[in-house]
């Protein structure tokens, strides 16, 4: 079902007084589906369908934009600044959803390795009326992010990479209840295992903190398929997880006399699919790819879930874990843009982005 005007997310149906507090708005159709997965399976690998967030962009950043958006709109502000590689999903899906809402969105750009889908979602970008800024490293992305964007920009909205703010991560803490009562309906074991994939983070701490308010005991495997530290500081790590949990946990305990006492579980990070650099594709990865697609129909990207959905194929495929059952929360957009790609000409990108349609692509 796609949210009507006067409805809102189960976490406030849950918690009432949150209603008045924490901002919201409808951008996508909820719930997602679940569905077995039977040629890649026995029938216990489950998919959480949020590539079909949304008929416009689907995905997992729909959940976070919901609250995101809010929180600039009551803020009073106009123009969104966030950051990502130059095939950013996270940053097609905000440029989109701003362009909806009447917002500027300016996209800080760092390479990653050229594949057909980075080069869409460039021309999107422009078609979605983003500013977009080549900003070479991931190190000099941060350090534009901080410092002369926000002198440039101060009254702007800034978003971290992924959309993995305190209010974003709530897009998931209210998933996790809409996993609760969705298994409840149509009579479904809870999974001994859910996973997903760990880019930065919202995701996966959104899920764990949600499964604990929710009496969800499943443990939360999130497959790192982005840098673990950038030099010193940590990315994606237990502790990067359980901090955001955390902050969290207690936004949530500070807007609400109804939160209860929970422990917090830190989800399982799993290291060894990530590769060699961040949206460089893997063997094991392309081949998750390709089987998901044609023996399930499941898109998948080179970047994120292809290298996690390769985690998840080892994972039931072992003998100690067979017979039990899982979920993987896929979280790429399924909605094809190709037909709005066309119409944008890589000529009229800023001249900095040229050279990444004419220099050779890694075959996907």
């Amino acid at each position: 079902m796609t949210y009507q005007a006067d409805q809102q997310p189960i976490l406030f149906d849950i918690y009432p007084d949150l209603a008045d507090k924490i901002p919201w708005i409808p951008l996508g159709s909820f719930p997602t589906s679940i569905q077995r997965l039977q040629h890649l399976s026995q029938g216990e690998l489950m998919i959480k369908r949020d590539d079909l967030s949304s008929d416009i962009y689907g995905g997992n950043k729909v959940r976070k934009l919901e609250f995101i958006l809010a929180d600039v709109l009551q803020k009073g502000k106009k123009h969104v600044i966030t950051m990502g590689g130059i095939g950013t999903n996270h940053g097609l899906a905000t440029a989109i959803f701003c362009r909806r809402l009447n917002l500027d969105c300016t996209l800080l750009l760092f390479y990653q390795p050229i594949t057909s889908y980075v080069r869409q979602n460039m021309l999107l970008f422009h078609k979605f009326q983003a500013e977009m800024v080549y900003t070479g490293t991931i190190l000099r992305t941060g350090i534009e992010f901080y410092i002369p964007q926000k002198i440039k920009h101060p009254r702007a909205y800034f978003l971290y990479a992924g959309g993995s703010s305190i209010i974003g991560t709530l897009g998931f803490v209210n998933a996790a209840f809409e996993l609760k009562k969705q298994l409840a309906e149509q009579g479904l074991a809870e999974p001994k295992y859910i996973f997903c994939p760990l880019g930065s983070n919202g995701t996966a701490a959104g899920i764990a903190l949600g499964c604990a308010l929710a009496g969800i005991t499943s443990t939360i495997c999130a497959i790192r398929v982005a840098a673990s530290h950038l030099g010193p500081f940590q990315i994606t790590t237990p502790a990067t997880l359980r901090g955001l949990m955390e902050k969290t946990y207690r936004l949530l305990l500070s807007k609400s006399g109804m939160i209860p006492t929970v422990a917090l579980r830190t989800p399982i990070v799993i290291d060894r699919y990530f590769g060699k650099a961040y949206g460089e594709p893997t063997a094991a990865g392309l081949d998750a790819l390709k089987q998901a697609r044609e023996l399930e129909g499941i898109s998948l990207d080179p970047t994120y879930t292809s290298k996690a959905f390769a985690g998840v194929l080892d994972f039931i495929k072992a003998n100690t874990h067979r017979t039990e059952e899982v979920l993987y929360w896929h979280t790429y957009n399924s909605s094809n843009l190709s037909h709005e790609a066309q119409l944008v000409d890589y000529h009229d990108l800023p001249p900095v982005f040229h050279r990444f349609f004419t220099q050779q692509e890694i075959p996907v």
